[in-house]
């Protein structure tokens, strides 16, 4: 395979890449019922059947993407259905029900600074209508759903095997087996309304396309739970919109486990239990049997992924504390060492400011080279060892061109050439041009951080940290998890500076979203007429 099929490999399984096709694969899923019942031969009957306990089984490893990994019968897991009130282990499946109907929910790990946490998981809208009634008609026997050794055998068979098209189908496109049973994996993948804490819960810290991308923003599981919600919910709409014909919606239907009667496989319901009702975030339930009155009570959310973010009032106060400094140094007739002073407190104040607006690392020289700066609007940074572009707001541009009007104040004030390729620099006592370091940087926030924020410590990366935390909450505009990739500069092999595209409309929201964060930190207008 070549450079640029690589390229457009990697491309393609980033956020914001095409979704697979969804008649495709709801055709495909079709084909896999039409299979199921032709192996089983479901027929009407009180008690569970080996056909509902393979569809059973067959919807659940789908769910969780677990198809394609079942290679033994050991692969096959137990599923075992618990009371709400037990705790969240490993292929456990729960009923909660405030209301009719009931709402199961399935087990998600969910990686935390501690290691792996199993948190429950709502059955996206779609599904749930079928297993609400599997295991509100089974609920006495908790173990009805597990497979003997002859049965995994078979089902096991029934995944391997090739998949002839069924006669029905032949002359209509199918996607291939292992595209069906990772498709709520790779519509996860290429989601961009899917935040980077949710899709590392479906696919793994190691599977996301930008894993670094993880360790910046924080949601807490109420929060993912909605978003997974949200999303499975919407995945299994578009494949059940694709098929229209009359006697392929037949096909679709399956029967009711412990029952006599069919039902169509994907059903959206219009009255879900009251605690998915609520606007971003599903709460996790615990069903109390400690008290006479037994009854749902909520329990904590748990935080998911950064672990450096800082408070935005911290940064607030922060950035005033500087301001207000920085005012009284300018605020009278100036010497040669007031304004070198002043020159160099800018210098910090105008680092700190490239960090908290524009996401660049921290390196050991905090600028950038003046060769590659663009009517101060744009630049190309040298970052993690590519180049890639920045975009640089209104307020920062207006604080450049107030350093750049000090720094030549200063020139002419020491009657010294203050020539340097970078952007912005520190003066030493004899007026040489030292280069601002990471340590320095880090030392002149520690102090003045303390001095704003009493009691707390902090670093320039976490501002970092601050503008990825901003992006993802960000609702004017509304970012993509693409959008907040490209901002941060996380990029794999041809997703970086030259082989990607822009367009204009993005291009606008990226920029109005930047303009956005001096208002959102309250940092002061800058006033004056600076002509660089």
């Amino acid at each position: 395979m070549n450079s640029e099929a690589i390229k457009s490999k990697i491309r393609h399984n980033n956020s914001g890449a095409p979704f697979p096709n969804a008649r495709y694969c709801a055709l495909k899923l079709l084909a896999a019922i039409i299979r199921l019942k032709k192996t089983y031969r479901p027929s009407p009957s009180e008690t569970v059947t080996q056909f509902d306990r393979a569809l059973f089984n067959f919807l659940y490893l789908w769910l969780t993407g677990s198809l394609a990994s079942c290679k033994s019968i050991d692969d096959i897991p137990d599923i075992r259905i618990v009371s709400g009130s037990q705790p969240c282990q490993p292929h456990n499946l729960r009923s909660i029900r405030e209301k009719s109907p009931s709402w199961i929910e399935y087990a998600l790990p969910v990686p935390t600074k501690h290691g792996v946490n199993w948190q429950w998981q709502p059955i996206p809208n779609g599904l749930n209508h079928w297993f609400s009634h599997a295991i509100t008609k089974t609920k006495h026997a908790e173990k009805c759903w597990v497979m003997n050794t002859t049965e995994k055998t078979r089902f096991l068979r029934f995944i391997t095997s090739k998949w002839r098209t069924p006669t029905i189908l032949k002359g209509k496109y199918l996607a291939r087996k292992n595209v069906l049973f990772n498709h709520f994996h790779k519509m996860a993948q290429v989601d961009p309304n899917l935040t980077t804490p949710a899709k590392a819960v479906i696919l793994g810290i190691d599977e996301l396309q930008h894993v670094s991308a993880f360790n910046y923003q924080r949601r807490d599981s109420e929060q993912i739970r909605y978003d997974i919600f949200r999303a499975q919910t919407q995945y299994l709409d578009r494949l059940s919109q694709t098929i229209n014909e009359p006697e392929l919606i037949a096909l679709l239907s399956v029967p009711k486990p412990t029952s006599t009667t069919n039902t169509q496989l994907i059903r959206h319901q219009t009255n879900p239990q009251s605690y998915l009702c609520i606007p971003g975030r599903i709460p996790s339930l615990h069903y109390d049997v400690s008290t006479a009155l037994r009854t749902y009570i909520q329990t904590p959310p748990i935080f998911v992924g950064s672990l450096r973010q800082i408070k935005v009032d911290s940064v607030r106060r922060f950035f005033h504390q500087i301001h207000v400094h920085a005012k009284k140094l300018d605020s009278s007739m100036h010497t040669q060492e007031t304004l070198r002073e002043l020159h160099n407190f800018r210098v910090f104040e105008l680092a700190l400011l490239f960090i908290a607006l524009t996401s660049t690392r921290p390196t050991h020289q905090i600028t950038f080279l003046k060769e590659y700066c663009f009517d101060r609007r744009h630049a190309i940074v040298f970052d993690k060892g590519r180049y890639r572009s920045i975009w640089l707001c209104d307020y920062f541009r207006n604080a450049l061109l107030r350093y750049n009007f000090l720094q030549k104040n200063l020139s002419r004030h020491s009657s010294t050439s203050l020539d340097s390729p970078y952007m912005w620099f520190l003066i030493d006592e004899n007026m040489a041009i030292k280069p601002l370091s990471a340590k320095v940087l880090r030392q002149f926030m520690a102090k003045w951080w303390a001095k704003s924020n009493p009691g707390e410590i902090a670093v320039p990366y976490q501002l970092r940290h601050f503008f990825a935390q901003h992006a993802l909450t960000s609702t004017s505009p509304t970012l993509t998890s693409q959008d907040i990739d490209r901002l941060m500069g996380h990029a794999n092999w041809g997703e970086q500076l030259g082989s990607d595209t822009l367009y204009p409309i993005t291009n606008s929201k990226l920029h109005h979203f930047l303009n956005n964060i001096p208002d959102f930190l309250s940092l002061k207008k800058i006033e004056g007429n600076y002509h660089g």
